[in-house]
């Protein structure tokens, strides 16, 4: 059987759609600075101011080109009519807080995201940044993206780590619910976020995955679009880690296995556990050959959020609120090295799993 990684995610089974309830909206409320310090890895760039620019809602977004801005009104637009199906589609408080905590991002491209700490503390996989180092320097470090029902923020890239395929972004400015606020925030703003969860996850248990589906149909033989929303949020299971390899390593495909719905543009996206809501991985990838889907561990985004320990700022992102993650030592990241493009180290079979201590 050869082997072929596959970044672009295909499925011919589609999401069931479902009825509409009034979603509540999602306050933004004071909150502690929090004082960052740049890391000393490049290519990362200095960390970003931690008081956080309100923006008015209907005011001009900075930073876009006229067609950026375009294409982000339409996906407000359609996110604002989405939300009610996209909260009635799960149900407890824990899914909807993850919901909340999930954002897309509003370029073209897609991709996906989640904030894991109430400051503003994003992650997202590495490549929706850049494939390479090349691509990562040659783009900008800030992107918009999008909440669920349509609220803009800004985000810049702290920390980029192609090995284990993940990116740590903070939002630097956020689009208030309020037409009539603006400036900076004294003191900033808390968000909505998940927890990491405490242990790895048990083989076969429930988990969802919310992300954003690319819009153009890698089914059809003609160019058209799919009928997707722009969140959608399915239900799988996790099947475990590819025997034999580093779970840190996710820089061919992602060492977790899950069988949750994706397609491309959900690289970066959520999986959770559907007893919590608590964040288990990121998917990342496909094998192509066996269709299972593949994601960035929970092993390998602790470590990263341990070796990024000082851009982190003492920022605790875990379940046990006596812990932090900054003043551990710093393992050796690899953010220089370029995505190989070696062969998938796939299950011989699908559906076959090994957990790995």
């Amino acid at each position: 059987m050869s082997n072929i990684t596959k970044r672009i995610l295909r499925s011919s089974a589609k999401p069931q759609s479902l009825g509409v309830v009034s979603t509540p909206n999602i306050s933004l409320t004071a909150s502690p600075s929090l004082h960052t310090s740049p890391t000393q890895t490049p290519p990362t760039p200095p960390a970003p101011k931690d008081v956080i620019n309100i923006i008015p809602r209907g005011a001009k977004l900075p930073n876009l080109l006229p067609e950026e801005l375009k294409l982000l009104h339409k996906k407000q637009i359609r996110l604002f009519h989405d939300a009610p199906n996209t909260w009635a589609s799960i149900s407890g408080k824990h899914l909807h807080n993850a919901l909340a905590a999930s954002l897309i991002f509003a370029q073209h491209e897609a991709g996906s995201a989640v904030c894991i700490g109430s400051a503003g503390w994003v992650i997202t996989c590495a490549h929706c940044f850049g494939e390479t180092e090349e691509e990562y320097r040659a783009a900008p470090t800030t992107r918009w993206l999008l909440f669920y029902d349509g609220r803009a923020a800004q985000v810049e890239c702290c920390a980029w780590d192609p090995k284990h395929d993940l990116a740590l972004l903070k939002i630097i400015a956020i689009e208030s619910c309020d037409a009539n606020s603006t400036g900076d925030g004294d003191n900033g703003v808390l968000f909505p976020f998940v927890a990491l969860s405490p242990r790895k996850p048990a083989v076969n248990a429930p988990i969802i995955c919310i992300g954003q589906p690319g819009s153009e149909d890698l089914e059809s033989t003609r160019d058209q679009k799919t009928d997707y929303r722009l969140v959608e949020v399915s239900w799988g299971a996790f099947r475990g880690m590819i025997p034999g390899t580093d779970p840190c390593d996710n820089s061919d495909i992602g060492a977790l296995k899950h069988d949750a719905w994706t397609y491309w543009g959900h690289s970066g996206a959520p999986l959770l556990q559907v007893v919590d809501g608590a964040l288990v991985g990121l998917h990342s990838s496909w094998d192509d050959q066996t269709g299972m889907r593949h994601g960035v561990p929970l092993v390998a985004i602790e470590k990263f959020l341990r070796d990024h320990g000082e851009v982190i700022g003492g920022e605790f992102f875990g379940s046990d609120p006596s812990a932090s993650l900054a003043g551990r030592e710093r393992g050796l990241v690899q953010t220089l090295v370029p995505r190989p493009k070696r062969g998938v180290q796939a299950p011989e079979e699908q559906g076959s799993v090994e957990v790995i201590e």
